[in-house]
């Protein structure tokens, strides 16, 4: 079955089949309709090559993520984002590449943007846990190539599909609080790191709020690993002048290994010392105990990304497109919240709590 078959079974032209295969908007409803149909019921699919030489477009998008392999597969978050990801470039008829090369800590290679953004084999990127100084972003800015941040940039003004870190933390914290608890440490994410940054503004503001000011030793800064969770757990219990009742981490990864270094200290989770954390993954819903968190919406913001992305390249001249998705918070043992890990939550945006 070619294009020319499609077109006698249709009773078009070739040329009208050609702009239906390649989204074209200059065909009318009904015309479009009967080609798909006869398309999907011969089950054609047409020549990627000869597609990409018509549209000028490859089809296919790209995702950064800056991070080793290794971190990248050992991280829950990855796998739910790409999730996300996947499923919107399947729905929109697109490929998806991983540009999974890393020169450094988070920051892309040069090589991936010589070989692949400025050899254009990519429509458009999307760029996840990038740090704030990775020069990769104005790069593709300076050189109008059409991408999207996963997490917004503090300086420059691009496109970006992020989720209400500050407003969530907030919200976390401020349930800590109006559980009595007075001394509520924060193990935070790396500094360079927007997400990381937001979240811990969101830990301040809850202090803030209840008339407070959070001590400046009650805070220490990690990497998002399980590791660095646990070693900064162990930092504050022993460099704090009295321990902390309640800690508010910024990943459920972080999380899992503050609580493991709870018990290794002899503390219980939540009578000693109440835990929240971020980012909602099922793997705290087996943690001991379940772990009380602030559920992002990881698989949607992929699916919103791709969304973005394309649209910025049907439109390139289009001002950048900026999403903010909103967050809730599951409250189950680990913050003293009896409830099963079923009893979900409460959304961030109506500001409420359970007890």
């Amino acid at each position: 079955m070619n294009l020319e078959e499609i077109a006698g079974l249709a009773g078009v032209s070739r040329s009208t089949v050609s702009r239906v295969v390649n989204g074209d908007h200059r065909v009318s409803t009904d015309v479009r309709q009967r080609v798909a149909e006869i398309i999907r019921a011969h089950n054609y699919y047409p020549n990627a090559a000869a597609r990409s030489l018509a549209s000028r477009r490859t089809r296919i998008l790209g995702l950064l993520i800056p991070h080793t392999v290794g971190v990248l597969f050992r991280d829950p978050f990855f796998p739910v984002l790409i999730q996300g990801v996947v499923d919107a470039c399947n729905d929109a008829d697109h490929n998806l590449t991983m540009l999974m090369e890393a020169a450094g800590e988070r920051i892309a290679s040069p090589r991936v943007y010589e070989r692949v953004i400025r050899g254009r084999h990519i429509d458009g990127v999307l760029i996840a846990s990038s740090v704030i100084e990775d020069p990769f972003v104005a790069r593709l800015q300076d050189d109008g190539f059409p991408f999207v941040l996963i997490g917004r940039h503090p300086h420059l003004v691009v496109s970006h599909v992020d989720v209400d870190n500050r407003g969530g933390a907030r919200t976390g914290v401020a349930h800590l609080l109006g559980h009595g608890r007075r001394r509520i440490a924060m193990i935070a994410g790396p500094t360079n790191m927007m997400a990381a940054i937001d979240r811990h503004a969101g830990y301040v503001d809850a202090h803030r709020d209840a008339g407070r000011l959070p001590e400046a030793e009650l805070t220490v800064h990690s990497d998002f690993t399980r590791r660095g969770g646990y070693g900064a757990m162990r930092d504050l219990l022993a460099t704090a002048a009295d321990p902390p009742d309640a800690v508010f981490v910024a990943s459920d990864t972080m999380a899992s290994g503050a609580l493991q270094a709870l018990r290794d200290h002899g503390l219980r989770v939540p009578d000693d010392v109440a835990v929240l954390g971020f980012d909602g993954l099922e793997e705290t819903l087996v943690s001991q105990p379940i772990l009380s968190t602030v559920v992002q919406p990881a698989e949607e913001e992929g699916r919103e990304a791709v969304r973005t992305l394309l649209e910025l390249i049907d439109h390139p001249d289009r001002a950048p497109i900026q999403r903010c998705l909103t967050t809730r918070l599951a409250l189950r043992r680990s913050c003293g919240c009896l409830g099963e890990p079923a009893q979900a939550a409460v959304d961030v945006a109506s500001g409420g709590a359970a007890a």
